[in-house]
């Protein structure tokens, strides 16, 4: 058996689980001051981008809605089902039931664009490190981690000691997180590949942080009043993030190939919008398509 710095006691077999994972997914995790450095960019470079998409959604002339279909493959004009939670914030160990409002692409993409802009503009990098809530030591994940601990940096938690991925979320975290506590209660979880990505562009750390913030489920307080329709319309605008999935989700594809050769995950995406599916706005992957801008682009106003 083998002993962990913390004082806890791995078995054999756990040992050599995590020497097993080390060896084909471990990095060295990097360090305090690059993954601030790293971070803090990819944060405004990710506020630009949704800012942009903001700008051209708010124009909608015809090069943004024939860019927007030649992205998405679908039209801004078609009608999609949006699912939100009715959550109750006092009592958060209840259920949250979902419900639906029906409109138009175009009008749901711009709800949902700002929503995400509303959640991203309040994240944060902290440079001073703050332990997460302790994990099992004996997990393989931890293998190269010397002190086999966790910390986050603001609402970004380091986990670059893996290349298993590059980001992840609890979704769920917007059933119990009001808007003006997304600071202190929202948490993007940062693997290695994060790192070996570009700044902006296709696949890259600013469209990765919009793939993750979509994941977030779009909410309602339970209870709420509104002088108006209009106020009910409009106080939807804050609250949570899009609710997307990683499609096809029976089982984790990261390294498995589809019958194209492709990873099943891009070969998924593909054929949503090949078959102008309303699925791709419900697939995180397709999503993330819509903010894959360049730093020339997010420059570029409207015409």
């Amino acid at each position: 058996m083998a002993k962990t710095p913390a004082g806890f006691v791995c078995t054999e077999v756990e040992t050599k689980a995590a020497k097993k994972y080390s060896k084909q997914y471990g990095q060295t995790i990097v360090i305090t001051n690059d993954f601030v450095k790293m971070m803090n960019p990819a944060l405004l470079d990710a506020l630009k981008v949704l800012n942009k998409r903001q700008r051209d959604l708010a124009k909608w002339g015809k090069k943004e809605k024939d860019d927007f279909k030649d992205i998405m493959g679908v039209d801004g004009d078609a009608y999609i089902d949006d699912v939100f939670y009715i959550c109750d914030m006092k009592n958060k160990n209840t259920y949250s039931p979902s419900e639906v409002e029906t409109i138009t692409v175009v009008e749901f993409m711009r709800k949902a664009v700002d929503r995400m802009y509303n959640i991203m503009s309040q994240l944060h990098v902290d440079a001073n490190p703050v332990e997460v809530s302790l994990p099992d030591p004996c997990i393989p994940e931890l293998a190269p981690v010397p002190d086999k601990k966790v910390y986050k940096y603001g609402n970004f938690v380091n986990r670059t000691f893996t290349s298993q991925y590059s980001a992840f979320v609890e979704r769920t975290a917007t059933w119990t997180c009001s808007p003006e506590q997304y600071k202190d209660g929202l948490e993007i979880h940062i693997g290695y590949n994060f790192c070996k990505k570009n700044p902006m562009g296709a696949d890259s750390r600013a469209s990765t942080l919009c793939h993750e913030v979509s994941h977030f489920y779009r909410v309602e307080p339970k209870g709420a009043t509104w002088a108006s329709e209009e106020d009910k319309i409009k106080s939807r605008g804050p609250w949570g993030g899009v609710g997307t999935d990683d499609l096809p989700n029976d089982q984790d594809y990261k390294q498995s190939k589809g019958s194209s050769g492709k990873n099943i995950y891009i070969e998924y995406r593909e054929k949503l919008k090949k078959n102008h599916d309303l699925g791709v706005f419900k697939n995180a992957y397709n999503f993330e398509l819509y903010f894959e801008l360049t730093e020339k682009e997010c420059l570029i106003e409207a015409e």
